[in-house]
């Protein structure tokens, strides 16, 4: 196992509240103590299949609490996740669909487990504790593997008749494009994800390139990798402008691994958003803001939702799906 922020010898005696953000090549995990206070934090490869992704998070809840044990426990993971906690489809992660992860992770670990949508849960976070926190209407867009996106709507994120809305990554930007993981052509998150990026600076460079290389480049001005972050601005500025007209937002926040190089991006992608949108005055234009807790966002909102389903078994708070974060948990 791999320590971000303790190590494996460290007991975490008061972290209570563990919660995980499964995504397409990596899991994070994150564990808060009953005040709210983040404890440690631990990062995972994501396995290929459903048997080994429940073999790691249980193994990471055991390292995580170091003898202690949770409280409570919160997934949010990539794809199209039902209200009842059924993975339907997730393109981006191996040999999951049709798995309830849920079920499965609650019979290992003994205790129920909160599953959603990772931007969901990212989203909720943000509403309650972070960038968003004040914000009525709002769209998330998490820039990953793939790209995950939610809708707050009247400080709540909307889940939909199912449970799968916001999945703005397969919304088809150009008509017969590039294949995507979910059989389609032409996906949003084929042109401004992490893996896009990659992509895009592949083809311009003729010569195969990670997207932390892309951004690292153009940190010491590199002019080819800065040509590149311009074309992808563009590509994740059509997807941002389109949810705009679609939702009216007063905020868009920016989540995933790309969000902590929001500042390279910033300048060219909200003046590409800002040519885009129609009947949109200066004052009216969605601020564009990076997510408060960068990639770990998503993990933290899952603790929370697990946290408030705990809470609400026992008595107390109103359910997972409310905005109000009870203190759970939040960073500083």
């Amino acid at each position: 196992m791999t320590t971000d922020t303790a190590s494996a010898d460290d007991a975490v005696t008061s972290a209570v509240h563990f919660g995980f953000d499964v995504g397409g090549t990596k899991i994070f995990g994150v564990a808060a103590d009953g005040s709210g206070e983040l404890q440690r934090t631990l990062r995972e490869p994501t396995p290929h299949g459903a048997e080994p992704l429940l073999r790691t998070l249980a193994a990471m809840v055991a390292q995580l609490g170091a003898g202690s044990g949770p409280v409570s426990v919160g997934v949010g993971m990539a794809g199209l996740i039902t209200i009842d906690g059924r993975v339907t489809v997730s393109p981006n992660i191996v040999g999951v669909d049709g798995a309830d992860i849920g079920s499965g992770l609650s019979e290992m670990l003994g205790l129920d487990v909160f599953l959603d949508n990772e931007v969901n849960c990212a989203a909720r976070w943000e509403l309650a504790s972070g960038a968003a926190r004040g914000v009525r209407n709002g769209v998330m867009v998490a820039l990953g593997t793939g790209i995950g996106g939610a809708f707050m709507l009247d400080g709540a994120v909307l889940r939909g008749s199912g449970g799968l809305a916001g999945e703005p990554g397969h919304m088809i930007v150009e008509a017969d494009g590039r294949r995507c993981a979910c059989g389609r052509r032409g996906c949003w998150e084929m042109y401004a994800s992490g893996s896009a990026l990659a992509r895009i600076a592949a083809e311009r460079l003729g010569t195969e390139v990670t997207g932390p290389a892309v951004t690292a480049a153009a940190r010491r001005g590199d002019a080819a990798a800065l040509d590149v972050l311009e074309e992808f601005s563009y590509w994740l500025a059509l997807g941002i402008s389109n949810l705009c007209i679609l939702t009216d937002p007063e905020m868009v926040v920016i989540g995933g691994g790309l969000s902590e190089d929001w500042d390279l991006l910033a300048q060219s992608a909200e003046a590409h958003v800002n040519a885009l949108l129609i009947g949109r005055s200066a004052d009216s234009r969605p601020r564009i803001v990076p997510s408060q807790a960068g990639e770990i966002s998503a993990a933290l909102g899952a603790a929370m939702g697990g946290a408030q389903g705990h809470s609400a078994a026992m008595g107390g708070a109103q359910g997972h799906s409310a905005a109000a974060g009870d203190g759970l948990p939040h960073v500083t």
